[in-house]
């Protein structure tokens, strides 16, 4: 590159973009040094070791040059950039805002408040996600009525997400009797459908987990911190999915699940996208009759899904399916003799 290029290049390229640039190739693990980085960035290779000192020095980032490898790595586990650091106090603070919202709906404020909610959960979206991109998710949300003892609990969960740090806590299955202590190294904190849920990996089953905040009780903040996994994603571990439950682990083997709807039922499924792998077909030509597949790892949420379209609605396959739906319709159907 011509003196004069890089000289361009350096002028027109942000410190606050390099830095971040810098940041995600250490992250990544490759290990580069400043001239590989100053090819990439098309800078000047002293303007990439001022700002690696930059990071070290005045950002206190534990950036080391290794030696075994020739390049730039962190020596502890960086989750947050600091200039976009979230903390658990302002996570706790945007929920119970949110709420507060409703009178403002078709208001001149509500994309102004849009934007700066979108900007906030930006510095977290790797470990929390909030639906706030769509207008009526955001400013129609019922209250959650938090009392003073959820903010508390919530607090904490946000704090481990963040800093990642596990949690212990008891925790009540729908099916079960008794709560059973469990020990998390959470990941991710989402909010599905108004309920909020935490991901991560427990300890005792050694396997991902999703667990219902409102569930869990004598919840323990530790300081014992962890290594967030590099392959966990969000839409990978909802892929098999048809609400929140994704089967017992990421591995499960996806069933491939059919159902029949007729009537206005038919109309309603075929209007919307359900799940990512679905696939509907006419059975009647005006569209009256349909079936609709999809491949899942877990059959909860979807037995559900069709016994709420009650007699419009029929499981074919797999068998399980159709048998769960059989004894929920038989068990009720016996409440009402």
């Amino acid at each position: 590159m011509a003196e004069s290029t890089r000289k361009k290049a350096e002028g027109t390229r942000r410190p606050l973009e390099r830095v971040l640039r810098i940041h995600e190739m250490v992250s990544r693990g490759d290990h580069p040094n400043c001239s590989t980085i100053a090819r990439e960035l098309e800078v000047n290779r002293k303007t990439i070791q001022r700002d690696i000192n930059f990071m070290r020095d005045e950002l206190d980032m534990p950036i080391a040059y290794i030696d075994e490898s020739h390049g730039y790595a962190y020596t502890r586990p960086v989750n947050e950039f600091p200039f976009l650091e979230t903390t658990a106090d302002d996570l706790v603070a945007l929920i119970l805002a949110r709420n507060a919202l409703n009178p403002l709906k078709g208001s001149a404020l509500e994309a102004n408040l849009r934007s700066s909610f979108q900007r906030l959960q930006a510095g977290m979206s790797e470990q929390v996600t909030i639906p706030w991109s769509d207008v009526d998710q955001a400013f129609s949300v019922k209250s959650m009525g938090m009392t003073e003892h959820d903010v508390f609990v919530f607090n904490r969960l946000a704090k481990a997400v963040l800093e990642s740090r596990e949690l212990h806590f008891e925790y009540q299955k729908l099916q079960d009797s008794e709560s059973m202590t469990r020990q998390l190294q959470p990941y991710h904190l989402v909010e599905i459908d108004g309920g909020w849920y935490i991901i991560g990996h427990d300890l005792k089953r050694g396997a991902r987990r999703t667990f219902a905040v409102q569930r869990m009780t004598s919840v323990h903040l530790t300081s014992k911190r962890f290594v967030r996994s590099r392959d966990f994603k969000l839409e990978d571990h909802f892929a098999g999915s048809f609400g929140v439950w994704s089967g017992d682990s990421s591995g499960s083997n996806p069933l491939a699940v059919r159902i029949r709807f007729s009537g206005f039922a038919a109309r309603v499924v075929a209007e919307r996208r359900w799940h990512p792998s679905q696939e509907i077909e006419k059975i009647e030509e005006d569209g009256s009759v349909i079936e609709i597949t999809m491949q899942l790892t877990a059959l909860e949420d979807v037995v559900r899904w069709v016994l709420g379209f009650g007699a419009q609605a029929e499981a074919i396959e797999p068998e399980e399916l159709r048998e769960r739906v059989r004894n929920e319709l038989s068990a009720a159907s016996e409440r009402y003799r």
